[in-house]
């Protein structure tokens, strides 16, 4: 009963240790977060590269200043944060631009969302738990990314203090397998076992008794049935001798006087035979011949030797303790045990976190930088996507700061079906029927359904049929198809992307330098394919490219 009258105290304690947790006079006058409330700086997230690097630009934000035209010239646009509006032209003398937009490209299916989340040092703390929480969101839903969690040490130790406490109240709970053994009342068990005990031993010597006292009349009753079966025996016995004496001798008289005798011997088998019937019944103990009081010793066959002691066994201590709990105390523990997940809410406020991105332990006063990666898959309309950060700073005080939902970063869809040839529906070999049919490949490339591009547009063996090789990765057949083609803008272009991936950068910056020779247009094109991208930048070739282009 120990457990028991520990549980309503270990309760008191503990919801006593967490209010003075809270409310002690160690804590702090101000909340641990309060002074969050005031800071100027703020969490933020941005591109790599802060809007530089990593694909093309697109400018969402702008700020324009105020400036006198010249007469007759168009209008400019005057303090003002409006998106511009594309089926006009203006006349910009002074623009700062704020990139929150990129290109990502598509590849096998997928994009990449790269971005960065800075966190200056006035949000870490060592009594802090920073939580973040990326979202994408698309056309008409949320999906939530997995957390970047930053705790402070005393934070982390506060946590295990809390879990330790939590393991503590679930040890003092008892699981109703254990009632028996747990919530009894002892005493009036242990005086009925010992009561059970004492008339088991006293009906063990009475049965021994009773079962010595049948064994010895059983056996003098069995030597007086075999007194009384031997002498039946011998008197049949007796009885058949004096029959067969008697014929023998008249046997032997008849045969002296050569008198018949068959009639003789017809006689005696009769009188021989009669006497054999006559066998006396062999005498037994049976159930009518028993005295009743010993009927019961003969129907169980009962020993001596084998009476045995009817003392109480385990599951007559086990249903003696079942029907004599200690239903108060069990009553108290069902409604502890129901309360676990309010309890584990009141004991460990901060639990830790699960299907984290990353989670770190940081010391204070450093500023922390995370570039988060998250694939994506590509659906048929999905043409960009967005990023926004939200998150809550949780001190170890319990008092928290919101960390409201960020500037959005917006990510343009670029995939490579964008870099389909049109032009080449105006094959004059083409019937009707092959138009139609490359009609609708083309479209099927555009929206991105290749597998069912590619087998309509794989007889032709042309630009486009590699291009869909390529969206599908089969950049090989993809580039076997290529060097076959008469080289142009798009044929160069598509031939420096596969170089990318086959790591032929050599290769691929020769292709592209053949690629905006043949059409300058296709320097526009660069930031938003992630191979050439990447390898423009790694190179250092904009500058090169740009003057491929005037000299153009």
């Amino acid at each position: 009963m120990n457990i028991t009258r520990k549980i309503t105290p270990f309760l008191g304690l503990v919801l006593l240790g967490a209010f003075l947790y809270s409310c002690g006079t160690s804590r702090p006058k101000r909340l641990l977060t309060e002074r969050l409330f005031l800071e100027t700086s703020r969490v933020s997230i941005a591109h790599p590269g802060g809007g530089k690097a990593g694909g093309a630009v697109l400018s969402e934000q702008v700020n324009y200043t105020q400036v006198a035209l010249p007469e007759n010239d168009e209008p400019t646009i005057q303090n003002t944060d409006e998106r511009l509006d594309t089926s006009r032209v203006y006349v910009l003398p002074e623009v700062k631009v704020t990139s929150r937009t990129r290109f990502t490209s598509v590849r096998e299916g997928y994009v990449a969302v790269d971005f960065v989340i800075h966190v200056p040092k006035q949000f870490i703390s060592d009594d802090y738990q920073v939580s973040l929480m990326p979202e994408l969101q698309l056309t008409d839903s949320l999906v939530a990314l997995e957390e970047v969690v930053l705790r402070g040490k005393n934070f982390v130790k506060k946590q295990k203090e809390d879990y330790a406490r939590y393991e503590e109240y679930l040890a003092s709970l008892v699981d109703s397998s254990a009632y028996n053994t747990t919530f009894v009342d002892r005493k009036t068990v242990d005086r009925e076992l010992k009561e059970r005990r004492k008339a088991g031993l006293n009906d063990f010597q009475n049965r021994f008794k009773y079962a010595a006292s049948y064994e010895q009349w059983q056996a003098e009753e069995e030597m007086r049935n075999s007194e009384y079966n031997a002498n039946q025996r011998y008197l049949h016995e007796q009885a058949l001798t004096k029959a067969r004496k008697q014929y023998e001798f008249e046997l032997r008289r008849r045969l002296g006087s050569n008198k018949d005798t068959v009639r003789l011997n017809r006689t005696y088998e009769k009188i021989k035979k009669r006497l054999e019937a006559k066998v006396p019944e062999k005498r037994t103990i049976s159930l009518n011949s028993v005295p009743a009081k010993f009927r019961s010793a003969y129907l169980q066959s009962l020993r001596p030797e084998e009476v045995q002691a009817l003392l109480p066994h385990e599951q007559d201590s086990i249903r003696l303790a079942s029907e004599n709990l200690l239903g108060r105390e069990i009553a108290l523990n069902e409604e502890r045990a129901a309360r676990k997940k309010e309890m584990f809410k009141l004991l460990v406020p901060s639990p830790y976190k699960e299907n984290t991105r990353y989670d770190i332990v940081l010391p204070e006063g450093n500023n922390f930088t995370y570039r988060y990666t998250q694939e994506y898959p590509v659906t048929r309309n999905l043409r960009n996507l967005a990023v926004t950060l939200k998150g809550q700073i949780t001190a170890t005080d319990r008092s928290g700061f919101p960390i409201a939902p960020l500037d959005t970063l917006t990510f343009l869809i670029s995939s490579l079906d964008e870099l389909a040839d049109g032009k080449l529906l105006v094959n004059a070999d083409f019937t009707e029927e092959q138009r139609k049919d490359y009609t609708l490949g083309l479209q099927l490339l555009r929206d991105r359904e290749y597998s069912r591009a590619l087998n309509i547009l794989s007889p032709y063996k042309d630009y486009n049929t590699a291009l869909t090789l390529t969206c599908l990765g089969d950049n090989q057949k993809a580039w076997k198809i290529l060097t076959s083609l008469p080289a142009n803008g798009n044929v160069y272009y598509l031939a420096a992307i596969i170089c990318c991936r086959m790591k032929d950068e050599g290769g691929a910056v020769q292709m592209l330098r053949d690629a905006v020779k043949a059409d300058g247009d296709k320097l526009f094109r660069i930031n938003r394919d992630s191979e050439i991208a990447n390898l423009v930048e790694k190179r250092g070739l904009k500058q090169e490219l740009e003057q491929l282009t005037m000299s153009n």
